[in-house]
C-alpha cells in the first residue's frame, strides 16, 4: 500500500508539472491510428477546474469535462468503422487543440530488446533480408502502416508522455521503424484491408525487468535468491536498461490506456540464463493488460534463435527457450512463435525478420480476427518417443498435419543420441512417409537411452513443417549436461 501511495504522488506530482496550457498526450497527434469501433481515452492537461471540450468530426458529438486539481483531464470517444481522415477538437477557454488526419484501424504494441528494435534499414553489418522490395512498396502502405516510434530514455520516475508523434511510414520512417513490427503491421494491412498502427516501443539489450513495474516484479513468485538478484541489478551509463521499471516508467506508462488489439514481444537474450524468466513474463504481460484495460488481449512472442553465444555447444540458450515456453501455460490468450530454422551464427540479430512476422501475422489473424481457423498454427512436439530394438528412436510429433519435413528434403540436422553413458553423438535422422514421425538413429549409440533435438546454441537444426513452422528445441533427459 505504501508503494502505491508512493506512486500515486509521484503521478500526481508530475500532472501537476504539465498543468496550465491546454495540452493532449502526444499519443494523440496528427496522422495517428485509434483502434476502430471501440470506445477510446483521450487525456491530456490544462489549468486546474477549467472545462473541456471534445469534439469528434466523425460522428459530431461533443464530450465535456473539468480539468481535476492535479492538472489532468480524461474522456471517452467511440470510434468508427476502418478508413477515414478524422479530427478531434479539444478547446479549453480560449484555447484549442486540433489532431487531425486520425484514422481508424487495428493498433499494436511492438516491444523488446533488439531483435524488435532493429530497424527495416539494420544495423552496422548486419541487413534484414528483404529489405529493397519493402522499400520500393514504401511509398503504397505509407499512410496504411503509421508508427509511433518511443524512444524515450530510462527513468526511475513515472512519467506522463513521451516526445513522439505518429508518423507515417514513408521512406526516413520506414528505415527506421521496427523491421518486425513494420512487416508484422503491413501484413495485417494487406489482409484486413484496414489502416494499421504499431506502437514501436523497444530497446536493444534491455532485460524484461526494465518493462516492469516494482510490483509487478516483487508478485511474480520469485525466490528471495532470485528477487534479491532482480532488485540489485542497476543501470549503467551508455549502456542497455538493467534496473526494475525504467522502460515502464519512461516508455509504457505514458501510453497505457491506449486501445490495442495486442502485443508482440521479442526479448530474452539479456536474460539467458534466468530461470525465473517465465514468472517475470507472465506477470509483465498480466501487469500491461490490467494497465491497459484491455482484457487479455493476445500476447505473442518470439522464442530465441540459434546463435553461438560465445560457444556452439553450450546448452544454455536452447535451455532458456524451454524456459520461454513455459510461460504459455500461465498466461492466457498468449502464443510463442518458434524461430529455431532462422537464427544465424555469426549474430545473435539474423536477418530473416519477415519469417518472424509472418508467424506473429499468422497467430494474429488467428486469435485475434478468426481467420485461418484451418490450419495448424502450433510448433510441433514429441507426443511418444520409442527405443526400438535395432537401435533407432521413433519419435512421433504433435501439430504436424501429416507434413513434417526437412528444409533440406530428408536431411534433418539437430538431432543427438545417448546411451547409458551419457554421453551425447550427433545422430542422423529422417521423416517417415506418414509426415509426423522421426527416425533418429547413431552409429556410436548402440542402445540409445535420451534424445536431443537443437539442444546446443548453435546446431543449425532444420526439422520443421511444410509451411515453415519450426520445432522448438526438446530433451528427453534431465540430466545436468
Amino acid at each position: 500500500m505504501k508503494k502505491f501511495f508512493v506512486t500515486a504522488v509521484m503521478m500526481m506530482a508530475a500532472s501537476l508539472a504539465f498543468a496550465g496550457d491546454l495540452k493532449v498526450a502526444h499519443v494523440f497527434s496528427d496522422h495517428a491510428v485509434m483502434q476502430r469501433e471501440t470506445s477510446v481515452p483521450v487525456w491530456g492537461w490544462g489549468t486546474p477546474g477549467a472545462k473541456v471540450s471534445v469534439t469528434t468530426s466523425w460522428d459530431g458529438k461533443t464530450v465535456s469535462t473539468s480539468v481535476s486539481s492535479d492538472g489532468a483531464w480524461r474522456v471517452k470517444v467511440t470510434t468508427a468503422q476502418a478508413g477515414g481522415s478524422h479530427t478531434i477538437t479539444v478547446k479549453s477557454g480560449k484555447e484549442t487543440v486540433e489532431v487531425k488526419d486520425i484514422a481508424f484501424g487495428e493498433v499494436w504494441v511492438c516491444s523488446g530488446q533488439s531483435n524488435m528494435e532493429m530497424p527495416m534499414q539494420g544495423y552496422g553489418f548486419q541487413e534484414i533480408e528483404g529489405f529493397r522490395n519493402h522499400l520500393m512498396e514504401s511509398h503504397e502502405f505509407a499512410s496504411r502502416v503509421r508508427v509511433f516510434n518511443i524512444k524515450a530514455d530510462t527513468t526511475h520516475v513515472a512519467q506522463l508522455d513521451v516526445e513522439t508523434v505518429w508518423e507515417y511510414t514513408e521512406p526516413n520512417a520506414f528505415c527506421n521503424t521496427s523491421a518486425v513490427g513494420y512487416m508484422f503491421a503491413k501484413r495485417l494491412a494487406q489482409n484486413l484491408d484496414v489502416p494499421v498502427g504499431i506502437i514501436s516501443n523497444a530497446w536493444g539489450g534491455s532485460r524484461i525487468e526494465p518493462w516492469m513495474s516494482q510490483e509487478a516484479v516483487e508478485g511474480a513468485g520469485l525466490t528471495d535468491d532470485e528477487l534479491t538478484f532482480v532488485k540489485s541489478l542497476k543501470e549503467h551509463a551508455n549502456r542497455w536498461p538493467n534496473s526494475i521499471a525504467t522502460c515502464w516508467n519512461g516508455r509504457m506508462l505514458p501510453v497505457a490506456g491506449y486501445p490495442v488489439k495486442g502485443f508482440i514481444w521479442y526479448q530474452g537474450c539479456s536474460n539467458i540464463g534466468q530461470a525465473c524468466y517465465d514468472k517475470l513474463q507472465t506477470a509483465m504481460v498480466k501487469l500491461w493488460r490490467e494497465t491497459w484495460g484491455c482484457g487479455d488481449v493476445p500476447f505473442i512472442f518470439a522464442l530465441l534463435a540459434p546463435y553461438e553465444h560465445g560457444d556452439v555447444d553450450g546448452r544454455w540458450r536452447p535451455q532458456f527457450v524451454r524456459t520461454q515456453m513455459n510461460a504459455l501455460k500461465t498466461t492466457p490468450n498468449s502464443y510463442a512463435v518458434c524461430t529455431e530454422t532462422i537464427g544465424k551464427k555469426e549474430t545473435v540479430h539474423p536477418p530473416y525478420k519477415q519469417e518472424v512476422a509472418d508467424m506473429m501475422a499468422m497467430r494474429a489473424f488467428s486469435c485475434a480476427y478468426g481467420q485461418q481457423s484451418g490450419i495448424t498454427l502450433d510448433y510441433p512436439e514429441p507426443k511418444s518417443i520409442e527405443y526400438l530394438e535395432d537401435g533407432r528412436v521413433r519419435i512421433k510429433f504433435t501439430n504436424v498435419w501429416s507434413n513434417l519435413m526437412s528444409i533440406c528434403a530428408r536431411d534433418i540436422r539437430g538431432f543427438e543420441l545417448a546411451g547409458e553413458d551419457r554421453v551425447f553423438h550427433l545422430a542422423d535422422a529422417y521423416v517417415d512417409w506418414d509426415g509426423e514421425t522421426v527416425y533418429v538413429k547413431c552409429d556410436s549409440v548402440a542402445k540409445p537411452v535420451a534424445v536431443r533435438y537443437s539442444f546446443r546454441n548453435w546446431m543449425d537444426p532444420n526439422l520443421q513443417t511444410s509451411y515453415g513452422i519450426p520445432v522448438p528445441p526438446f530433451r528427453t533427459d534431465d540430466w545436468n549436461l
